[in-house]
């Protein structure tokens, strides 16, 4: 019997120890699997740490903006024109505001602003160009869309970009009499003048130097005046090419019967008529 009672002791005992080894075990186990978590967790930690600090922030303040396709204006027109400052959070930067400001600038057609971390913007810039003159409740530049730009002259814009036809006969919206806005005219034929111009300039830039004024005739077609010695040509609108070779083909006939021209009407299918300064008849 008293075998028989230490025999359970010691199984009793040995329970208890395998017990406890095995809650030390457990306990050690959970130590390293909270280890690797307590380290992510103080990594997480420090980097917000960083990402909120002084010196994080002080890499990404905004150094310069490199701009692609600038000609006309200046790097400091384009900076004025996005409202950031030198210093400003590259990070934080709304870009499509940015470029939608600078878009709102007449000399700008279209932009596309970009990241350059750590300090840089990038923007793509397409320049408006002037491509005539308008004389309208004052003077405007007009590029090849009809959208109208500032009269003054930038200081990138040669005397060759400058030395435009002035477009006439139109009557415009007056909502529409804003740098930077569409022109609207009410009997809807800048939209021809400006294709005819677009075109003549294309087939033939020499004899397009010449030109000084374009006169929209409503939907029937176009009024040249020549820069020497004033003559009106009235053309249609079409076949711009074959229109322009007839004209000069014609010119030396022209000046040979007639000495002081008026104008030159070629609307009418297989009739010239030239009208006199002297006499307005042809």
């Amino acid at each position: 019997m008293r075998g028989r009672n230490v025999a359970r002791v010691k199984s009793k005992s040995g329970k208890k120890a395998a017990a406890l080894s095995r809650r030390e075990g457990l306990r050690l186990k959970r130590l390293v699997l909270l280890l690797p978590l307590v380290g992510l967790i103080s990594l997480v930690w420090g980097i917000w740490e960083w990402r909120h600090s002084k010196a994080y922030a002080a890499q990404f303040e905004l150094v310069a903006i490199e701009v692609n396709g600038l000609r006309l204006l200046t790097g400091e027109d384009v900076l004025a024109a996005t409202g950031l400052e030198i210093g400003d959070n590259v990070l934080e930067v709304d870009l499509r505001a940015v470029a939608n400001r600078l878009e709102a600038e007449p000399w700008v057609r279209r932009a596309v602003v970009m990241r350059k971390p750590p300090d840089r913007l990038v923007v793509e810039l397409v320049e408006r160009q002037r491509f005539a003159w308008v004389v309208l409740d004052q003077t405007y530049g007009i590029d090849d869309e009809g959208i109208l730009l500032p009269a003054n002259r930038l200081a990138n814009e040669t005397l060759t970009e400058v030395d435009l036809p002035v477009i006439s006969g139109l009557t415009p919206i007056a909502d529409s009499l804003y740098a930077g806005m569409a022109l609207v005219d009410t009997a809807g034929v800048l939209g021809n003048v400006l294709t005819w111009w677009k075109q003549a300039t294309s087939v033939d830039p020499e004899f397009c130097m010449g030109i000084s004024q374009l006169e929209a005739l409503s939907d029937e077609g176009i009024a040249l005046r020549l820069a020497g010695d004033g003559l009106e040509v009235r053309l249609p609108f079409d076949r711009v090419d074959e229109r322009l070779r007839e004209l000069k083909r014609m010119m030396p006939r022209i000046y040979r019967e007639y000495s002081n021209p008026a104008y030159i009407d070629l609307r009418y299918s297989g009739q010239l008529v030239v009208g006199g300064k002297e006499k307005g008849t042809g």
